[in-house]
């Protein structure tokens, strides 16, 4: 395709920077359908498999195991060299397409519950590589001033997803059964045939559409425009055209990891971004045990609860990616959406106690417009901290770390959960996203890249762009 225009003498902008943007966001909503589509329903899945609540937990959480394996590999691989855009989003692309089809296998008998499992892990190969994905493509293939928009347009696909996730499957099965208002535990033998088709037909489709998307990419997608976008790309493109060896992986490694602000960047991420795993697996348990007024299912109610949290989740991020457009000041961004988003847990937790609806209705919406907010802000500092480091390095142990916060959050919130039900679940969610603004004081304001964009110095080898704050 042709160029859309110059953004300065020897520099370009190319159409097909969208084309690949639309498939990203596709993968994306599957990956979120992956992570919402349990934890609402998991009386369905106990009884299916005969399974406790808690093995139904992990076929959410283990959408975060491929993180642990993966991660490693995939950074030593894409600092050789040996795989670069294209190989990402084939990763993503071919481990969706994989991991729907074991899914949907495991949806034809009820003894597969370690299928639906390994499925999910390639589900979370998909997604963990797919957070990777996103911001590397933005600055490889967008101008700094589309940069916070290209990235929350992916986010948001995701977020779409566990809208996605939340309603239709939660839909499906609280329809099942006109025996009583309450309880989706115990359903007959063709109730749960019922749902089993149902939710087949549902992965299947998107087993076809992921499929799709796969082939494509196989054949159109590249690593990285012909052109730069902008002059960061472009001396970032040329300064890493040299010989790397495993000392050089190591050394870059310990400069990533000896930076203190990135290091405290993907801690944040971790709980931030992963926080509405808790209320995905638990807000349904936790309606029930609080005994709040309904006329619909707890599973039901939990469902449109986080249907609102994922809405405006969205709303979230595509009003941060124009922030982020327009406003460098992340460290500022960070803490005011991170402000936010602890703000609206404690909402969460004061309306859960005093069984308010309207309240938790309200909290969960701004819940996920502050957590979509810093989401986009989060990322985009990970890079400008470490420029001119390459963003899928960056990226992928940034997701690794943020994925391990994760599969911890997972676990302690059923542990939390069975020993001190909904009250200590929602105290520990406060907790941890206070615990991340704190935590967000010694990050450092620095804008690497932006520096090199502003700097009408000559840019030498000798540089200083990556050093331990």
């Amino acid at each position: 395709m042709s160029e859309i225009h110059n953004t300065e003498s020897g520099f370009k902008l190319y159409k097909r920077r969208w084309a690949f943007l639309v498939g990203c966001f596709l993968l994306e909503i599957f990956a979120g359908i992956s992570f919402a589509s349990y934890g609402q329903i998991n009386s369905f899945y106990a009884q299916f498999f005969n399974a406790s609540h808690a093995q139904v937990d992990w076929i959410t959480n283990a959408r975060n195991i491929s993180a642990l394996l993966i991660t490693l590999p995939l950074a030593w691989l894409i600092f050789k060299g040996k795989i670069n855009l294209r190989g990402i989003l084939l990763i993503i692309a071919v481990s969706s397409t994989i991991g729907l089809l074991f899914v949907t296998l495991s949806l034809t008998n009820r003894s597969l519950f370690a299928l639906i499992v390994v499925g999910q892990i390639l589900c979370g190969l998909s997604e963990t590589v797919g957070v990777v994905g996103p911001p590397a493509y933005a600055v490889l293939w967008f101008p700094e001033n589309q940069v916070g928009t290209a990235i929350a347009s992916n986010v948001i696909g995701m977020f779409l997803g566990n809208g996605f996730g939340y309603l239709v499957p939660t839909y499906i099965i609280t329809h099942l059964s006109n025996r009583t208002k309450y309880n989706t535990s115990y359903l007959t033998l063709d109730e749960l045939t019922a749902g089993q088709t149902s939710l087949c037909a549902v992965n299947g489709s998107l087993l076809g559409i992921s499929a799709v998307i796969t082939i494509l990419f196989a054949i159109f997608i590249t690593d990285r425009p012909p052109t730069p976008p902008t002059r960061a790309q472009e001396l970032k493109s040329t300064n890493g055209k040299v010989m790397k060896t495993v000392l050089d992986f190591w050394d870059e490694t310990r400069l990533l990891f000896t930076n203190l602000s990135f290091v405290l960047v993907c801690i944040v991420i971790g709980f931030v971004f992963q926080m509405p795993l808790i209320q995905n697996m638990l807000l349904s348990e936790m309606i029930s045990d609080v005994h709040m007024p309904r006329q619909v299912k707890s599973s039901t109610l939990g469902g449109y609860v986080m249907c609102v949290f994922a809405l405006f989740a969205m709303i979230g991020l595509g009003v941060g990616g124009k922030v982020v457009d327009r406003c460098k000041k992340y460290k500022y961004l960070a803490f005011g959406g991170i402000t936010g988003t602890f703000l609206s847990t404690v909402g969460i937790a004061v309306s859960m106690m005093y069984k308010h609806k309207p309240g938790m209705f309200v909290s969960n919406a701004l819940f996920g417009f502050f957590d979509g907010f810093s989401d986009v802000v989060l990322f985009e500092m990970a890079t400008q901290l470490t420029y001119p480091v390459d963003e899928t390095l960056v990226n992928t142990w940034m997701t690794g770390v943020q994925t391990c916060v994760a599969l911890l959050l997972g676990v302690f919130g059923r542990l939390v959960f069975i020993a001190w039900k909904s009250l200590g679940v929602l105290s520990f969610q406060s907790a941890a996203l206070f615990f991340s603004i704190v935590l967000c004081f010694p990050v450092s304001s620095r804008n690497r890249r932006l520096e090199v964009e502003n700097d009408d110095k000559p840019y030498t080898s000798s540089t200083p762009l990556l050093a331990p704050e």
